[in-house]
């Protein structure tokens, strides 16, 4: 049933890890009703519950509600709830972070992880209790893992892949380093396991975020996108704007890949794609994916057609998760890189740079409330946030989450016109 955000009617759609529907709100019944013209669709990425989700989606919609006020009565607001998580060391509510305990990980994993409650639980114990010999390393090693189960979908996005089949020893000792945290020794006498276990739990939260990053493309694929085709059969006249943040970026960007094969150019609902400092990888479009490690064109390269409007993509250096935490949990996968910056380049996110591919898309400010774009269809458009997405939130995300602007939502509604 819907709800109302500021005057816009809200529905939500619930869906499953594997895609499958959990509820769908009564969204089908309202568009076939007939009234509705523009649907704003918008998925969370990481979050620690359906209440953060929720609270984003109020804020968020409520900017937007404040843009149309001549069309709250033939636009409605979507918001996706899909199980994710946020590792509670990177939560930006958590001010000055503290660290969690091993216990207090698993009890934070455990809800995204249904089906492997004895792994997670065993997962906190082994962090906790950080036993002096390599057998449970490598146990914790095989655990971790275990919690990536989502396919990939995307070779240009599987660089922590190598974190899964790479030697425990190298992965726990590249995750140590890595870490913005480092340990220290008492007395100063080195202790190797010391530093493996604190990379032990940088892999944890790898492996945690990764199988996020792929359970969302699935959940977009499988999900959204035929959601948003039978949509369209129910009311051939709407207009779909597709909004996601961090994985959410994702998730609404495969829903392209779940379309019905007729909707295409003119004939597709998705009239604008906005994807607010996306968590994936910044070559999913391109083709072909224009690096050394990866051949061919990127996964979504294809869908690029699906929409009927423009491709947006906000972009930040102040957003750490996308410009510094990406490329260093693919490190493994790119042992000849001289450079971070070599990282960045291969293994990067959307929200560090925009869409990369050739020719380039054009690279514009966010602006003000107002400010006409004059966006083209087809084309794709990097949005310089550096100026607003910018407040240091969270020591390891930086401000991945710093979105709730109303610089942030006025390009889709200025496209949505």
């Amino acid at each position: 049933m819907a709800t109302q955000i500021a005057g816009l009617n809200y529905y939500e759609l619930d869906f499953n890890a594997d895609g499958t529907l959990g509820s769908d709100g009564g969204l089908p019944q309202a568009v076939q009703a007939g009234g509705v013209q523009d649907v704003f669709v918008l998925s969370h990425g990481w979050n620690s519950g359906v209440d953060s989700a929720r609270s984003m989606y109020n804020g968020m919609f409520t900017l937007l509600a404040g843009m149309i006020p001549d069309r709250l009565g033939t636009s409605i607001a979507v918001g996706i709830i899909w199980p994710s998580l946020l590792f509670p060391d990177d939560d930006p509510a958590t001010a000055p972070p503290t660290p969690s305990t091993g216990q207090q990980l698993a009890a934070a994993l455990a809800p995204a992880f249904p089906q492997q409650q004895q792994n997670v639980a065993t997962l906190g114990q082994l962090l906790d209790q950080r036993p002096q010999d390599s057998a449970s390393l490598e146990q914790f090693h095989t655990l971790a893992s275990g919690l990536v189960t989502s396919p990939p979908l995307t070779p240009e996005d599987a660089g922590p892949q190598a974190a899964i089949t790479a030697d425990t020893a190298a992965v726990f000792g590249n995750a140590a380093a890595m870490s913005k945290t480092p340990a220290s020794s008492a007395q100063g006498i080195p202790n190797p396991f010391t530093s493996l276990w604190n990379g032990a739990e940088q892999v944890l939260r790898t492996m945690s975020y990764y199988e996020m990053k792929n359970r969302a493309g699935v959940i977009g694929r499988n999900g959204l996108g035929p959601m948003i085709g039978q949509l369209a059969v129910a009311n051939a006249g709407i207009r779909v704007h597709m909004m996601g943040h961090s994985f959410g970026a994702r998730l609404v960007s495969f829903a392209l890949s779940g379309l019905p094969p007729a909707a295409t150019g003119a004939n597709s609902p998705v009239r604008t794609l906005l994807l607010i400092q996306g968590a994936f990888s910044h070559y999913s479009f391109a083709n072909p994916v224009p690096n050394f490690l990866v051949t061919g064109p990127g996964a979504l390269s294809a869908f690029a057609g699906n929409i009927n409007g423009p491709l947006l993509a906000t972009f930040s250096a102040a957003d750490r998760a996308c410009g510094w935490w990406y490329p260093a949990a693919s490190m493994l996968a790119h042992q000849d890189a001289e450079s971070i910056d070599d990282l960045a380049t291969q293994w990067g996110a959307m929200g560090h740079d925009g869409y990369q591919q050739s020719p380039p898309g054009t690279t514009v400010t966010l602006a003000a409330q107002g400010t006409e774009y004059n966006f083209q269809p087809g084309s794709f458009y990097l949005l310089d946030a550096n100026a607003v997405i910018c407040a240091d939130l969270s020591p390891f995300s930086g401000a991945h989450s710093d979105i709730q602007h109303a610089q942030v939502i006025w390009p889709i509604v200025d496209a949505s016109r």
